[in-house]
């Protein structure tokens, strides 16, 4: 089978009929899947390379040969190709001596090898190079929006942002013009908001173009729990979708916004916000993790500590700060030895080693008179153990 060159993946998770697929995670060098309700080991760490699950398929590589899986682990596609896509719309997009075509889940080419550049399927179009120019294709591979633009984005809710004489618009799935080209720089839509670039300043608009956020930012995120992040000056703050500032640019960061809290910082002191400005940890910690189970990991006088969202209750650890957090454990040195805490403060792996490296792929390396070895997140020996 010919080498994989190179591996190109749109990272995206899906949902099967049998839930939700099989997530990726590292095992020390190797890779594998698991059932991501409990945890459990749904295909073994086997693969060099692997991508997370589309459609009931997965990209891996092993031994330098790569295929498509499916959720059971079962080889369903053995590729030829130097470079392939994860599945959308029931495609993948292939590359062969230059050349991007489209096969289905079985591995048959369904629309030939033929173009310069493509993009992955969405509503029902795929972006294609022709001469140089951008186009959009059917999936019978009939060229449906004419080859003509410097740029081509894909579809998302009706539009495709499209380059024309340098500048960015937005077209229609017949290839009309909605949005004039006007634009620097354009990003799909996404719940009928698009952040766009002009004169270098970043702005929102709408479906119909019409000014949402002016641009007069710095930068501007997309859209997350129904807020954007922006940027002006160094300084930091949350729009809300009608183009309200809800949080004012009084930050010096604002990390993404998840279930609708945000860390935040001023100066070197962090704190948690909601998405919409309330504070719900005080500004005024060395360090802090990400929230999980309704407390927070945080750094208090060189030493870590808890604290309670509920009641921003602080519980101070007897654990000087070694590092940060690394795949949900932290390095501590505790009466002359080191080991580890996870995100509730709790000594999972006992002070016992003269040295710990960070975890990476579900292992760390450590040193016990003067031998390294490798362990897993039990606190097991799993390499280098005799």
């Amino acid at each position: 089978m010919k080498k994989i060159l190179s591996i190109l993946v749109l990272l995206a998770l899906q949902i099967t009929a049998m839930g939700q697929a099989p997530v990726l995670y590292k095992w020390g060098d190797k890779y594998g899947y698991k059932v991501p309700s409990t945890g459990a080991i749904a295909i073994a760490p086997v693969y060099d390379k692997a991508f997370p699950f589309s459609e009931d398929r997965a990209l891996v590589q092993k031994e330098k040969l790569s295929y498509f899986i499916d959720s059971k682990g079962g080889i369903k596609i053995k590729l030829k190709y130097d470079s392939a896509y994860s599945f959308s719309e029931g495609y993948s997009a292939v590359l062969l001596l230059g050349k991007w075509g489209f096969i289905d889940k079985l591995g048959t080419v369904k629309v030939p090898l033929q173009y310069d550049k493509a993009g992955s399927f969405k509503e029902g179009m795929a972006a294609v190079v022709v001469k140089g120019k951008y186009g959009f294709i059917n999936t019978a591979g009939k060229l449906v929006i004419p080859a003509i633009y410097e740029q081509a984005y894909e579809f998302s809710e009706g539009l495709a942002a499209v380059k024309s004489a340098g500048k960015f618009g937005y077209i229609n799935a017949q290839g009309k013009w909605i949005i004039p080209s006007s634009f620097d720089q354009a990003s799909n839509f996404h719940q009928q908001r698009a952040v766009v670039v002009q004169n270098q300043q970043y702005g929102v608009i709408d479906e119909k173009g019409k000014p949402i956020i002016a641009p007069v930012y710095d930068w501007i995120s997309a859209f997350q729990d129904g807020v954007a992040r922006i940027q002006k000056n160094n300084k930091w703050g949350l729009a809300d979708k009608d183009g309200k500032v809800v949080v004012l640019l009084t930050y010096d960061w604002v990390g993404e916004v998840t279930a609708g809290k945000a860390k935040v910082r001023k100066g070197s002191a962090y704190g948690l916000i909601d998405n919409k400005g309330a504070v719900l940890v005080p500004v005024e910690y060395q360090w802090m993790e990400e929230p999980e189970n309704g407390t927070c990991m945080v750094v208090r006088k060189g030493y870590w500590g808890t604290i309670n969202l509920s009641d921003q209750k602080f519980t101070t650890l007897n654990y000087a700060v070694n590092r940060t957090f690394s795949e949900g454990y932290a390095v501590v040195f505790h009466q002359g030895k080191y080991g580890y805490i996870d995100k509730d403060g709790k000594n999972s792996i006992s002070f016992q080693f003269d040295y710990a490296y960070d975890f990476s792929g579900g292992w760390a390396e450590v040193m016990l008179d003067g031998k390294a070895f490798v362990i897993d997140a039990k606190g097991a020996c799993v390499k280098n153990c005799k």
